[in-house]
């Protein structure tokens, strides 16, 4: 009786706990994640279907509501944004390993549905495995959600503290959405957590998702770069960006979208 009790509550406790974590999340976060940039990036960008899953099956999924298209989306071959597209892939991943498609919807509810700000616990955790540092997805026998670093989840896995779960590499699942990144190059921007352009700088240098950068130090001296992996090869204007010591950089994401961080 008392544990049956226990799992009505389960699913209150995990909601509290995600909130309280969205919560800590440092503000140029959130600013990011309601910007225009950000929002294009990762929402409104849509992409064809790229997982290996079959019509039926991702129709399915989305009558069930484990799988969320726009109505406006809907029959489009490109209907997916960003966001979506990774999520299809670890929906793939947990049916294979046998995850029903009940669980998966509640899976879906915490990652999605709980939120601060309209800011959800995956769209955080997309944005700091990209900014920060890699994490695991961990999903318990009671189909709560948690992220673990490497670190922490070695030391707990070393001290015999975890109990039985499926344990996903998140990083895996958000690389295939960006093919040309840089996700593991450190490029040594400090103090990103104060700073929304410093937030938006390093997203960029990370995915590698832009066209064209141009970084403005002095009138009349301007460096283009088209790929992030350049800016890592040129010490002294990598240490210029690191200080902050540029006039102004320039991003074009592509033929439609452009913006500049002025400094």
């Amino acid at each position: 009786m008392a544990k049956n009790k226990l799992k009505e509550l389960t699913p209150k406790l995990k909601k509290n706990a995600i909130l309280e974590n969205l919560e800590n999340i440092p503000e140029s976060f959130f600013e990011f994640a309601s910007n225009g940039i950000s929002n294009y990036s990762l929402n409104e960008t849509k992409i064809g279907i790229t997982a290996d899953v079959s019509p039926r099956a991702l129709n399915r999924w989305i009558i069930k509501e484990v799988v969320y298209v726009e109505n406006s989306d809907k029959g489009k071959i490109k209907r997916f944004n960003r966001l979506e597209s990774i999520w299809v892939k670890i929906v793939v991943k947990l049916r294979r390993l046998g995850v029903s498609l009940d669980d998966l919807k509640y899976i879906r509810t915490q990652l999605f549905n709980y939120t601060v700000e309209e800011f959800c616990l995956f769209k955080f955790k997309v944005l700091n495995v990209i900014l920060e540092a890699p994490e695991y997805l961990i999903i318990d026998d009671d189909h709560g959600v948690g992220f673990y670093s490497y670190k922490d989840y070695s030391d707990k896995a070393a001290k015999g503290h975890l109990y039985d779960h499926i344990n996903l590499r998140f990083i895996d699942y958000i690389r295939e959405e960006f093919p040309n990144n840089n996700f593991g190059t450190n490029f040594g921007i400090r103090e990103v957590d104060e700073d929304v352009e410093k937030v938006t700088l390093l997203f960029y240098l990370k995915t590698n998702d832009f066209e064209e950068m141009r970084i403005t130090l002095s009138d009349g001296d301007t460096r283009l770069i088209t790929n992030s992996s350049e800016l890592k090869l040129n010490k002294s204007l990598l240490k210029t960006v690191q200080n902050w010591e540029f006039k102004s950089i320039s991003i074009q994401v592509n033929d439609e979208v452009k913006f500049s961080i002025e400094n």
